[in-house]
Parts: structure tokens; C-alpha cells; sequence
């Protein structure tokens, strides 16, 4: 278990490392990028000129020969080549950047995020009294709402809020579906029962055709038989 205020030292830590790892690569760009001249380039061979002819000899044209010489490329233009170098270590500093900003972020996700899915921490449990209260103004709302089809929905949604007011966090790697399901799960209540609920709101979101009243008096007997349950618990 970590001292109190450790926690908020590392956070404020972790983005003055970063600043420091992004001025420190700005500075090998400017190093990188920096002029040292022009590089010099020898191309072609010393031409030498044949002796003169000795007396009382004729002159004679001398075969000249040349050697073909190989084709060197323009050197590239210094400044091309300097603009492409810093353009280069501006990339690597803008993605090196956007990697410690994501590391950054899964750090500060991380106890989240290793919290399984279906898990409720101790100090945010749901009690059965809060599931009663939950599963009655859900029975309540799929009642009194006109249309069936969102009868449905206001009965889930009631039961995410009730849910919401007793502290019970939601992991990131949870949809709603899911976190009811494993807050109201852990209260050993039927599985079978929250699952085919749950299918109902899900049809009622995704379905193209809306629920009917037979859907409606569905739900309304699954919460029920979920109130009854915890009616019965000690």
C-alpha cells in the first residue's frame, strides 16, 4: 500500500520526465542539423603532356587515350540536406512525444484498468438494501412509462443510477450492460434472470423493430423473481 501524497508526486513527476526527454531531443536535432560545410570532391585525373621529338625525327601525332570516367552524381545541395536531417529529428521528437504521452496515460489507468470486470472494491460494495431500492424504482419506471419499448429503457437506466449513487465505479474496460451485471451478479442473484434482462435492453437499443407489451410483462417478471431473491436473503 502506497504512503499518502506518494501518489501525487509520481503524477506530477511523470510529465516533467517527459518535458525533459522532448527539450533533450530537440537538442541532438539542432546538433544533427547543424552546417559543417561543404564536402570537397575530386573528380577526373591530371592530364600530362607526351616529351617533345628528338632532332631530325619527324613528328609524329600521338595517340591520345582517355579513360572513360565514371558518372558521379551532384553532390546534394547542404542546405537540402540539412532541411531533410531536421525534418527528420522533428518526426522522431513528435512521435517519441506522443509515446511518452501514451505511457503516461495507461500509468495513470493502469489501477483501473487491473481491476477485473466483474470486481467491486470493498469500500464502494452494493449491499442487498441498495439492490432492493435499485430493482423497485426499476419496476417502477418499467410500469409507469407509456410505450414498452422504453418502459425497458428507463427501467435499465434506473438501475445504472441507483447503481451510480452507491459509488460502485464503472472499469473502462466495462459497457453499462456489463457493470450492472456484475455489481447486481455479485449479490448471487440469478444469473439467467440478469442476463435475458439485459438482453432486452440490448434489443431495445439495437433491435430496428421495438418491444411489444409481452416484452414489457417479460421484464417485469424477471424483476420480480430478482426482488424475491433478495427478499429472501438474510
Amino acid at each position: 500500500m502506497t504512503a499518502p501524497g506518494r501518489a501525487p508526486r509520481r503524477r506530477a513527476l511523470a510529465p516533467l520526465l517527459v518535458l525533459l526527454g522532448v527539450l533533450a531531443l530537440a537538442m541532438l536535432a539542432l546538433g544533427a542539423g547543424a552546417d559543417r560545410g561543404t564536402i570537397a570532391l575530386f573528380d577526373g585525373q591530371k592530364r600530362t603532356a607526351p616529351p617533345p621529338p628528338a632532332e631530325g625525327q619527324a613528328y609524329e601525332e600521338p595517340e591520345w587515350a582517355t579513360e572513360d570516367q565514371p558518372t558521379i552524381p551532384p553532390p546534394m545541395d547542404p542546405m537540402s540536406r540539412e532541411s531533410f536531417v531536421r525534418i527528420l529529428v522533428v518526426l522522431g521528437v513528435i512521435a517519441a512525444a506522443l509515446v511518452a504521452l501514451v505511457a503516461y496515460r495507461m500509468w495513470r489507468l493502469a489501477p483501473e484498468r487491473l481491476r477485473g470486470a466483474g470486481e467491486v472494491e470493498d469500500e464502494e460494495g452494493f449491499t442487498t438494501e441498495q439492490a432492493r431500492d435499485a430493482l423497485a424504482e426499476a419496476r417502477r419506471s418499467l410500469s409507469t412509462v407509456v410505450s414498452a419499448h422504453d418502459a425497458v429503457i428507463a427501467a435499465w437506466l434506473a438501475l445504472e443510477r441507483a447503481i451510480g449513487r452507491a459509488g460502485v465505479s464503472r472499469a473502462p474496460s466495462q459497457t453499462t450492460l456489463e457493470y450492472v451485471v456484475a455489481v447486481l451478479g455479485a449479490l448471487a442473484l440469478d444469473a439467467a434472470a440478469l442476463d435475458e434482462l439485459a438482453g432486452l435492453y440490448r434489443r431495445a437499443l439495437f433491435d430496428p423493430h421495438p418491444l411489444v407489451e409481452a416484452d414489457r410483462d417479460r421484464a417485469l417478471l424477471l424483476l420480480e423473481r430478482l426482488e424475491s431473491q433478495l427478499q429472501e436473503a438474510p
